[in-house]
């Protein structure tokens, strides 16, 4: 989502939105607010920067290097308060991007904000930044050896790994490191859209999910239905009208009423409630889970892996 800035100073930026965050560019009113994390020495070192030693240095980062039109403040909505870095690199601030419609992803975030799905969510937006309103055809990101969560963060927003590189320089801190590099394409970006279901159910890799551009043929649904069946989810053989899927909504049975919370919650799904994991989603977790023996057990090995990824991967696609 984009929100055109109006006043004169911003004049053709840009601010974007997500459902927790705005991604906005930093201000030189930011400087305590970026010293206050950029501080930590668990923050900058392992991404190739050293701890920032004062608001005066900070000041100068703003001023000086997240001062480019796709530099961005990462903030919550509740008060708007940078908490993190991110920022699509072009040109000569990359030595990974070799045309003018490539760039490179960087990021960083402060550790209070760790392993809320913050940064999963900033980037995904600046993904599709690059790709639907830049008209981008390659994204690049890297990170260096015992960066653990810089390579989850990029596993999980689907890049592919490249090469791997000896002897890297890392100029700020002096030092030449093991450095590892990511890609993710147009085309690659269009095919994995995820579509996480209100209880964590991954939709797109469900073999009911039967909506554009996942639309099944009559006999894949034929073969759910049977499938279905030999797992013991139904006592018969469906109609392919009822195995199928068409998204979450209110009127859908749920024996755990999850998109119903959802909704009263107004969040998009129970990874983004602040009542997370409550009792509810945990009885569903565990419920599902049970499943997985038999799934394993009547299903042909390529079957296991889709349903395993479409179903009981549940507590892992929340996070994202």
């Amino acid at each position: 989502m984009i929100i055109k800035i109006l006043d004169k100073e911003f004049q053709n930026k840009m601010t974007l939105q997500t459902e927790r965050l705005i991604l906005r560019h930093w201000e030189a009113s930011d400087a305590e607010d970026m010293f206050r994390y950029a501080q930590d020495p668990d923050i900058g070192p392992i991404a190739g920067w050293p701890a920032h030693k004062d608001i005066d240095e900070s000041r100068r980062v703003i001023a000086n290097v997240v001062n480019g039109k796709e530099a961005y403040a990462i903030c919550l909505k509740e008060d708007n308060k940078a908490i993190g870095c991110i920022e699509l690199r072009f040109g000569d601030k990359t030595d990974l991007a070799e045309g003018d419609d490539e760039c490179e992803l960087g990021y960083w975030l402060g550790k209070p904000f760790w392993g809320r799905g913050i940064m999963p969510e900033a980037a995904n937006e600046m993904i599709r930044h690059a790709f639907e309103d830049l008209g981008c055809s390659k994204v690049w990101c890297g990170y260096y050896d015992g960066n653990m969560k810089s390579k989850r963060v990029q596993e999980k927003l689907g890049f592919k790994y490249q090469w791997r590189s000896e002897d890297v320089d890392v100029p700020l801190m002096h030092e030449k490191r093991v450095g590892h590099v990511n890609l993710m394409t147009r085309e690659d970006w269009l095919k994995s859209k995820r579509i996480i279901a209100a209880c964590g159910n991954d939709c797109t890799a469900c073999p009911r999910y039967n909506k554009p551009p996942y639309v099944k043929t009559d006999e894949e649904l034929r073969h759910t239905a049977e499938l279905w069946m030999k797992i013991g989810y139904r006592d018969h053989v469906v109609t392919n009208e009822e195995i199928s899927c068409y998204g979450c909504k209110p009127e859908n049975w749920c024996r755990y009423k999850v998109v119903k919370c959802t909704i009263e919650h107004g969040v998009e799904n129970c990874g983004k409630c602040p009542e997370y994991p409550c009792e509810n989603i945990r009885e569903c977790f565990e419920v599902t889970k049970s499943f997985e023996p038999m799934c394993a057990k009547m299903c042909t090995k390529e079957e296991y892996i889709q349903l395993k990824k479409a179903f009981f991967e549940k507590d892992e696609n929340l996070k994202i």
